[in-house]
Order: C-alpha cells, then structure tokens, then sequence
C-alpha cells in the first residue's frame, strides 16, 4: 500500500519547493570544496526558482573538513557532533532539513559532486509530477581520472523496474536520487545500525511503499571512488553482516509480492557475501549466508570458469580455503 500523502504540500511552478542537500561528511577535507561548489554551481540568476539549503552534517571528522565548509560563510548549514556513522549523520541532516519546512532533499556524500543542473533539473521535474524520488544521471569516476558512464532508467519508473534493476547493478547513488522529504521520512530514513549497503538498504525498502518516480535526464552526479574512508571499500564483519542483513531483509520482504521475480539476483549478493566472509576469515557468516542462499533454491557459484568447478568439487568454503582465499 503507498504512503498516505495526505500531508504532503501541493506544488507547482508558481510556488516552488525548498530542497535541500545534504552532505554527511567524515575526513573529507581533500574533496570537499569541490563538492560544494558543485551544489552552489547550480544557483544562479537563471535558476531562482530554486531555494537550496546546504547542510553539512560533520561526522567528527579529525581532518579540516569543517574548516572547509566554514569558508563558505552562511551559504553552508553546518551540523557537528560526534562520529556515529554516515546514516546518522544523514538522519541529522534529515531533521534539520524538516525544521527549515524543506519540501525535497539529496543526500550527497562529501567526496562526490554535480556537473550540470541535476538539482535544478530533478526538483523541477518533481514539482511537475508531485513524484517521491527523482532519479539522475550516476557517472563512476576513478583515482586516475577515467569514467564509467552511465545512464539508467528513462520516463517514468515503475518500483518493480528500479528495484530489479539494482539488483543487476543499475545502482543509483544517494546524490543520484532527489527524494519528497515526507516521503523519506515515512519509510522510516536511514538505517543507523548499518555498516555498509546503506544506501541499498533504503532506495529498495523504500519501493515496498510504491513511490511515484521519475527519471531526471539534464546533468549528472558524479560517484567517485577516491576516498579511503568510503563505506564501499569496508570489508570488515560489520559491513559484511550488513550487507548480509539488508539483502537477506529484502528477499524476506519480497517473497510473494511482484519483487518476487528478483529474489535469485538478491541471493546472488548473498552468496558474494558469503564468498567474501570466508576469505576473510568470517567463516561462521559465511555458512549462514550461504545455508540461506541455498534454502532460497540458489544453486549457482558465479565467478570464473575455474571457480564454477572447482566450488562444484569441494564446496565454496573448502575452495577458498584450499586455493588461499581465492
């Protein structure tokens, strides 16, 4: 059943909505001038229909980062407190956001950024269609300067189509989606117990209350894979029981409903999951993951030729103990 909107502002051009962006921030002081720049890029005389508010939500950073965002004066919210992981500090973010009576906000963490208008672009285009969430365009950058891009989903988008399309690596990042404040709100915001698949986490639970969506194609988020604090590169047991947790949730959550069809893609993660608790020595992770993948009906072992056979013989747990963690 969708979310009671009951509350919800009615919008139109005439009367624009607030957004606000969000930015949980943790020793990202290298990154985050740029960051910045590329929301205040993005107000202009031309764009003056849009009121963005910019809060910075420091995760007791020991770097300079809030030294950087101080040096924008006024023009940067700036939310301190101790380091209690980036979903809190998104909640925090959240909160402030609500107080302000913002009508739609991003979440874009600290060490990626804008090129173009996705903001403007994506809050208009909301307004428009009184959407839940606003999808934009998610280019990959790397340390050397090289890009993947990408251009996901188009028009309207169905839950059943983006939740399917996550699961087979059509990701949005969180400065990918604009979100209805009240809407983010009523699925319960961010799940502060977790270590990783954070975003993951709330774009698929946030599909069982069926959003309006709505593909934004002018500008793009750029997702870079530069900082050494990233949750992405965690792989220790709180981020692996993480992800373990959110996708053995999702595919519960999902049996017998029209997600259904996406449960296999799901197990899958659980089974890499699985796959990377034993190489890491998590071994009593990686039997349960694996033990739930299997009673899901998941029989393959994706990876190489090699690996396929090999794992067929011995067992994915004896494989990579036999084969030094490969």
């Amino acid at each position: 059943m969708s979310l009671e909107r009951s509350n919800s502002k009615e919008l139109t051009p005439a009367t624009p909505a607030r957004l606000a962006v969000v930015i949980p921030c943790y020793n990202a002081a290298p990154w985050l001038e740029r960051t910045i720049n590329s929301v205040l890029a993005q107000i202009r005389p031309d764009t003056s229909d849009v009121d963005i508010l910019i809060i910075l939500a420091d995760d007791g950073s020991t770097d300079d980062s809030v030294a950087v965002a101080s040096g924008f004066g006024e023009r940067v919210q700036i939310l301190t407190g101790p380091n209690r992981g980036a979903c809190h500090a998104r909640n925090a973010g959240l909160a402030a956001a609500e107080q302000e009576g913002i009508d739609y906000i991003v979440f874009l963490d600290a060490d990626d950024y804008y090129e173009g208008d996705p903001l403007i672009s994506a809050r208009r285009l909301a307004t428009e269609r009184k959407a839940d969430m606003i999808l934009s365009n998610m280019h990959m950058e790397y340390k050397d300067g090289t890009r993947k891009k990408r251009y996901r989903y188009s028009g309207q988008v169905e839950p059943e189509t983006f939740f399917d399309g996550w699961t087979r690596g059509d990701v949005v990042n969180p400065a990918g989606i604009l979100w209805r404040t009240d809407f983010v709100r009523g699925i319960g915001a961010w799940d502060e117990s977790l270590a990783r698949a954070q975003d993951r986490e709330i774009s698929l639970r946030a599909m069982f209350s069926r959003p309006l969506i709505w593909k934004n194609e002018s500008g793009a988020g750029i997702y870079t894979r530069v900082n050494p604090n990233s949750i992405t590169m965690n792989q220790s047991f709180p981020a692996l029981e993480s992800r373990y947790r959110t996708t053995r949730s999702m595919v519960e959550r999902a049996r017998g409903t029209s997600f259904a069809p996406s449960i296999p893609l799901l197990c899958r993660e659980i089974y890499y999951v699985a796959r990377a608790a034993f190489r890491t020595g998590e071994t009593a992770l990686g039997r349960e993951a694996l033990a739930f993948a299997r009673n899901e009906g998941y029989r393959d072992h994706p990876g190489t030729l090699a690996h396929r056979l090999a794992t067929s013989v011995l067992g994915l747990e004896w494989k990579i103990r036999l084969w030094k963690g490969h």
